[in-house]
């Protein structure tokens, strides 16, 4: 355990010197969503028009938020809010801390891939509480082709059953290994920039020039993450938008 995060350490890039450094900062991000957080839940409890800085830019992401995941979950997308907008806020704040020369926890393929199978378990878990355990297994199974001999059903059935599986592993490694390579890839360059010209033994900050382009980055990657996030929920708990239809 230890040497695997000392290799995801190493890999990180800013400020990774150390296997704990990945958990330190992601730590360090939390502790600010659950700050940022509670000072816009007791000031939207304070005042009905929030002026605090931190309470209005919370406001805007979770409308933002709601509004994304109605329109891609379906009408019951608003119950997922919490989470999509937890996980978006922590890879955006982990993707920008890098931009500043801090160690940006995305950039770890360890932090990055847990984030995956968290968000692909927590799928797999709306889809057993909307769908009924027999449901969320028949869905593998794919749907009942008429016309063919019910040999012939088990046979299709069994290949769906696999392919499904295996997707729903790859959901892990896509999820988590684009994160990775877009924000350790972006930090990698900005760190070459910054050794490129050097006066006497200092750097010439070239790397300051792909500032916006990293802020850039971030913000997308983090939109990337959030939206297929929203993809896969809308996909298991399809039956539940269903429902609301009706």
């Amino acid at each position: 355990m230890l040497e695997f995060g000392a290799l995801a350490a190493a890999e990180g890039g800013h400020g990774a010197g150390t296997w704990w450094s990945p958990i330190a900062y992601s730590v360090l991000v939390f502790l600010l969503i659950v700050v940022a957080a509670t000072v816009a839940v007791g000031e939207a409890k304070r005042v009905r028009i929030p002026r605090n800085p931190i309470a209005r830019v919370m406001e805007h992401v979770y409308l933002f938020i709601q509004n994304m995941c109605v329109s891609v979950i379906g009408p019951h997308g608003s119950k997922y809010v919490p989470f999509v907008s937890t996980i978006f806020l922590f890879i955006l704040l982990s993707n920008l801390l890098g931009i500043f020369g801090l160690m940006a926890p995305t950039s770890v393929f360890g932090v990055t891939f847990g984030l995956a199978v968290v968000t692909v378990m927590y799928v797999q878990y709306e889809g057993i509480r909307v769908n009924g355990p027999l449901g969320y297994v028949k869905h593998f199974f794919g749907p009942k082709i008429e016309g063919i001999p019910w040999w012939g059903q088990m046979l299709i059935a069994a290949l769906l059953f696999g392919v499904e599986i295996i997707s729903e592993a790859a959901k892990m490694l896509s999820l988590s290994l684009r994160l990775y390579g877009n924000i350790s890839g972006e930090h990698e360059v900005g760190a070459q920039l910054g050794n490129l010209v050097k006066i006497g033994d200092f750097g010439v900050p070239l790397h300051a020039i792909l500032l916006p382009l990293g802020v850039f980055v971030s913000v997308v990657q983090a939109l990337v993450f959030t939206i297929l996030a929203c993809v896969y929920l809308s996909l298991m708990t399809a039956h539940e938008a269903e429902g609301h239809a009706h």
